[in-house]
Order: C-alpha cells, then sequence, then structure tokens
C-alpha cells in the first residue's frame, strides 16, 4: 500500500491529476500549456512514465502548485499565496480568465458611477 508522502510515480501522478483538477483543466488543456503531448500526460497521471525536472517546473507553474505538493503532496494544492493576481489570472482556462475580465470591468465602470466620498 502506497503511503502519502512517499515519493514514487504513482503518487506523483496522482498528485499531478489532483491539482489539474483543482484547476479545471482538462489533460488537453495542460499538456498544450506544458508542451508535452496528452498522451505523455495521461501516463505521467497514472505513474507509468517519469518526467523531467524542466517539465515537471512547467507543470508546477501552470498549475500553480509546488513541487513539494506534485512530489510528496505536501502543502495545498491550491496555495496562491505566492502568485500575483495576473499570475493567478493567466493560469486559468481562458472563459474563466474572460469572466474575470468582465467582473472587473463592470465593477471599475460601477466604481466611476459613484461619487468619490471616501478620500484617503
Amino acid at each position: 500500500m502506497r503511503k502519502k508522502g512517499e515519493l514514487s510515480m504513482y503518487n506523483i501522478g496522482s498528485n499531478i491529476r489532483t491539482a489539474r483538477k483543482r484547476a479545471d483543466l482538462t489533460q488537453e488543456e495542460l499538456s498544450e500549456k506544458v508542451g508535452v503531448t496528452p498522451q505523455y500526460l495521461s501516463d505521467l497521471e497514472r505513474g507509468l512514465v517519469g518526467t523531467s525536472v524542466p517539465t515537471l517546473v512547467r507543470i508546477c507553474t501552470m498549475l500553480n502548485v509546488s513541487s513539494d505538493f506534485i512530489l510528496f503532496g505536501k502543502g495545498d494544492a491550491s496555495d496562491d499565496s505566492n502568485a500575483t493576481l495576473i499570475e493567478r489570472i493567466q493560469r486559468l482556462p481562458k472563459y474563466k480568465a474572460d469572466m474575470v475580465e468582465t467582473s472587473l470591468n463592470v465593477l471599475l465602470e460601477a466604481m466611476d458611477m459613484e461619487p468619490d466620498k471616501h478620500k484617503y
């Protein structure tokens, strides 16, 4: 039986799958962003193949997770504390990034319509 925190290709693949799903990305979307084939990503998530350090770094960057999470399951896969707002938006699927842009535009327009009562 595999334990949490045990370094194995199966656990690494499972952690990548977890982070990918939390990022609301398909294997095809993530593989395109990382620069690997969908088949390779599928094999990686199933623990059938290993990966290089540069590919691991790209996966971590695109999924906004630490290498500790991918390698050892430590930390929170959804921890965005070290990412800027722009970085977080850039990692979203296009339709979600478009929703953020629309929401911000509506908010900014609403702020322009309201008289500025609070001067700081």
